[in-house]
């Protein structure tokens, strides 16, 4: 009888070896095909922030394509699956930057086109290029493009590049009274900023040209004009590429080309002050230096320089309120992680997940 019971002992500490066993090989077998699909096929983001309203709402979960583009090669191969810069829950590093990869990108279904809503990784920032915070961006301008901004209106090639119906800006709108907060919630205008000062009476908005087209004609009663505000004060210095000589702010931008693979520039003094800071982070060159006037590659002076990546130029759709291009420049193509495809859902930050649901978004194309 010792003998029967200590066998059945035995048999049942193996079933309880072999389905642990079994449970931890079906938990690593989930992570890592979850982990293969988010690098290699599609990848779930939220919207933190208002810079691309009224496309993009704070608290939409978008759903990011890496096929059409093609996914990259992880720069960082020494970090947990399903996991950005730390492990949830913690301020614990996901990753060790022993060893840094170059990037490559596989085939994919098409290249980066004008308008498209991209998800990359900033170029700003102490963490590996691939580990950096993503942001989410329009791309206005391709490699090889001309970008000016002049009075807020965006010129790609010198051509009109905003639509009315989805760029944002700042405006002030003169009432003849008080404004109803079911006005602005019918009219999609939120947070106004109201302002009483005498002769000055009305509301700092954030909407789009065609909004305001549409407030100055049917509402002539009680708005006595809608103007678009320009940043004041000297803030020149906060734009790229960071030089108070230039005189360039966000409203007032450029021109600037976007630099495209073979571009060749000479190194003059304007060349360094514009395309320098992007050449030293992304080039790949170990050893450049740069004067005012001069560059060096290799303890060697150079009178030209040859652009080794293409760059894109990405901005908010809210133009007053977002960090973009304007700010941080360029974006080098291997900062591109995909497209953004499709608002899987969203829900209201300022209420609970459920009773915010935005149903109206429920599976919302993005373009």
């Amino acid at each position: 009888m010792k003998t029967s019971f200590s066998a059945k002992k035995q048999d049942g500490m193996g079933s309880a070896i072999g389905a642990i066993r079994d449970w931890v090989g079906s938990v690593f077998f989930a992570a890592m095909a979850a982990a293969l699909i988010r690098w290699m096929v599609i990848g779930l983001y939220v919207i933190p922030s208002g810079s691309m309203e009224p496309t993009l709402l704070t608290g939409d979960f978008v759903l990011v394509s890496k096929i059409h583009y093609g996914a990259r090669t992880p720069a960082t191969p020494l970090q947990l699956p399903i996991t950005h810069q730390t492990i949830p829950g913690t301020k614990i590093p996901s990753y060790l930057d022993w060893i840094q990869l170059p990037t490559y990108r596989l085939p994919g279904l098409s290249k980066v086109k004008r308008n498209d809503i991209i998800v990359f990784n900033t170029p700003v920032g102490h963490e590996p290029p691939d580990l950096r915070a993503y942001w989410i961006k329009r791309c206005i301008a391709l490699p090889g493009d001309l970008v000016h901004i002049r009075h807020k209106q965006l010129y790609v090639n010198e051509e009109p590049a905003d639509s009315a119906d989805r760029t944002q800006y700042c405006y002030f709108m003169k009432t003849k009274r008080i404004l109803t907060a079911a006005f602005f919630e019918k009219n999609d205008i939120k947070n106004p900023i109201r302002t009483t000062i005498p002769g000055r009476e009305g509301y700092t908005i954030y909407t789009t040209p065609e909004k305001v087209k549409q407030l100055t004609t049917i509402l002539p009663t009680c708005i006595q004009s809608v103007n678009p505000v320009e940043e004041e004060g000297d803030l020149r210095s906060s734009v790229y590429p960071f030089s108070p000589t230039l005189g360039w702010t966000k409203d007032n931008f450029g021109p600037l080309r976007v630099p495209n693979k073979g571009m060749v520039l000479q190194m003059d003094a304007q060349n360094i002050l514009l395309y320098g800071p992007t050449i030293q982070r992304f080039e790949g060159k170990k050893n450049i230096r740069f004067t005012k006037t001069a560059c060096w590659i290799d303890g060697q002076e150079v009178a030209h320089y040859t652009f080794c990546k293409n760059y894109y130029f990405a901005m908010g759709d809210n133009r007053d309120q977002s960090g973009d291009s304007r700010f941080i420049g360029f974006i080098p193509e291997d900062h591109i992680v995909g497209k953004a495809v499709m608002v899987l859902l969203s829900s209201d930050r300022n209420q609970s997940f459920f009773s915010g649901i935005r149903w109206n978004r429920l599976l919302h194309t993005v373009n």
